[in-house]
């Protein structure tokens, strides 16, 4: 949610900023004209209130007709009030409503547009793999190697959900253990979170999407499956003064993730790129705003850490305005050459999203002078199951066995996917 205050004092500023998003100056002039009458009939109210006070004090000092007179003109005023009250109900109604509807602003120095033309390759790692073959995409190979069944979850559960088996079930578990470890020795609080919240989480950072979020008993106790571990460790401190003088607070979240993927209709339907249940580990670090800038750049250097350490090539975007999503300012993607597919493709992400979904949530901390401000609130995504593709994809052989990154080996307990006879 955005400061209404700022909004006020610099309205063309805001129309600026938020038309790089795709806003229309119009909603500004509507949310200002919506908080304007909520504010004339606020003080129409108190006014009201305040005769209501001075009169319930007179009124006992009064007699016979004078009183009874009083008495009248109280119940105009009480009557007046309740009317009031109920239209001030519905503008402040209104006013929360476009006030929530918009956008963090971008940053000035994000790329504007989107996809292609926004998103800016900012540079490449590693060396793209070269094969004396053709390279297959990760679920030909799976499917081959036994490691994956998708036809019969298609049965069990619909579509987009898989069976992981077999060492491909082990690395995933590997996966996970390995880069909860590393982020853990960087500082970040090791966690697992509820996987369902209240809507108030949801709106709260931002991910409300009635075709995205699955609820799971509406009309009783609405829960919602999470689709980020995001919206529950922001949420963690909630109605909360936090401490940072000692530094930012950092959490890496591990959880599974839950997404409808409404809006991906014929797209990457084979294989676990774009599904509805995945497993991630989230980092969510709380800082004074003065910081955000190298918290960001440290949460990119983790991510390209852990990318480099299995071995993946992969370049790193600085993404455009119109791929910002609602609570970002500023985000990069990395994404992974998959040889199989011949491109790249997204694998994680990093966002400042500033006070935005702090001051929905209402998180402060004091400043040096001892004064309440809303924290910053950064994410990042240090692995997902995406990465399983990669690692398949970049350590495929000619006789259909698959290499594993060294440092998984500990914790799966195997070098290499051999290949079926």
């Amino acid at each position: 949610m955005l400061d209404l205050k700022a909004i006020r004092q610099h309205p063309e500023d805001f129309k600026t900023r938020l038309a790089r998003k795709g806003v229309q100056p119009n909603v500004i002039n509507d949310l200002l004209s919506a908080d304007e009458a909520k504010r004339d009939l606020q003080a129409q109210t108190e006014s009201l209130k305040a005769e209501q006070n001075e009169a319930s004090k007179r009124i006992p000092q009064l007699t016979g007709e004078e009183k009874a007179q009083a008495l009248a003109d109280m119940k105009v005023i009480a009557d007046k009030r309740k009317n009031l009250e109920a239209d001030l109900e519905k503008a402040s109604d209104v006013a929360q409503e476009l006030l929530m509807s918009l956008p963090n602003p971008p940053r000035d120095e994000v790329p504007d547009g989107e996809g292609e033309e926004g998103n800016q390759v900012a540079r490449l790692e590693g060396e793209k793999p070269s094969f004396d073959f053709a390279p297959k995409e990760h679920w030909e190979l799976a499917e081959a190697l036994n490691l994956l069944d998708m036809e019969q979850a298609a049965k069990v559960s619909g579509s987009r959900f898989y069976y992981l088996k077999n060492e491909l079930a082990m690395l995933q578990q590997a996966l996970m253990m390995w880069a909860f470890r590393k982020v853990s020795d960087k500082g970040y609080s090791p966690t697992i979170p509820p996987f369902m919240t209240r809507k108030e989480a949801i709106m709260g950072t931002g991910f409300f999407d009635r075709d995205e979020n699955y609820c799971v008993n509406p009309g009783e106790d609405d829960l919602y499956l999470i689709g980020t571990s995001e919206v529950p460790m922001v949420s963690i401190h909630a109605d909360q003064v936090i401490d940072l003088s000692q530094g930012p607070i950092r959490y890496a979240a591990y959880s599974p993730c839950f997404r409808r993927e409404a809006g991906s209709y014929g797209k990457d339907t084979k294989g676990i790129l774009r599904v509805h249940q995945f497993e991630k580990i989230e980092m969510v670090v709380f800082c004074k705003p003065e910081d955000a800038v190298s918290v960001h750049e440290s949460l990119r250097e983790t991510e390209e850490e852990i990318l480099k350490k299995l071995g993946i090539h992969y370049q790193v975007v600085n993404i455009g305005c119109g791929d910002l999503g609602v609570s970002a300012s500023k985000k990069y993607d990395l994404e992974a050459w998959l040889p199989g597919q011949a491109q790249y493709r997204e694998m994680t992400s990093t966002s400042i999203c500033d006070d935005f979904q702090t001051r929905r949530l209402n998180t402060r901390y004091k400043d040096e002078d001892g004064k309440l401000q809303y924290a910053y609130a950064l994410n990042g995504t240090a692995v997902s199951s995406r990465p399983l593709i990669a690692i398949l994809e970049n350590g495929q052989n000619a006789d259909g066995s698959i290499d594993i990154p060294e440092v998984l080996w500990p914790f799966c307990g195997f070098k290499k996917i051999e290949a079926k006879g």
